[in-house]
């Protein structure tokens, strides 16, 4: 029995070294390791691809901030606000209303109160 638990454990322990090795499972893959000069002869065939292109006129003018801007909100209306449908916004609309005009006739009260209280320490009354 245990030496049927040390094989159980060897195995498992194979399987894992081979996945380690290999991450996709490949069995016998060859190895795909590059030469320092492979690998610099390609990095250097993409850099030379980068500066043959030139910037799209369109890119030129996103670099001057009088274009940016502009740009920059409108993708961020696009894209970033999460606009309201239109029941919220009908909804949102009447609460605005409704308070505006419990606050302009609570302020209305408050500025009748002040100017009767200022014609009553002033002497003033018609």
């Amino acid at each position: 029995m245990a030496n049927k638990m040390a094989e159980k454990k060897k195995a498992t322990s194979a399987s894992s070294e081979v996945l380690q090795a290999n991450p996709r499972g490949e069995k016998d893959a060859p190895a795909r390791k590059e030469s320092k000069q492979m690998t610099q002869r390609r990095e250097g065939r993409q850099q030379e691809v980068r500066r043959e292109q030139k910037p799209s006129v369109f890119a030129r003018l996103l670099q001057l901030k009088l274009f940016r801007f502009p740009y920059e909100a409108y993708y961020e209306l696009r894209y970033k606000v999460t606009w309201p449908t239109f029941e919220e916004a009908r909804n949102m609309t009447i609460a605005v209303i409704a308070l505006s005009l419990a606050l302009g006739i609570v302020l209305g009260l408050v500025d009748i109160g002040l100017f009767q209280l200022f014609r009553l320490v002033t002497g003033s009354a018609r």
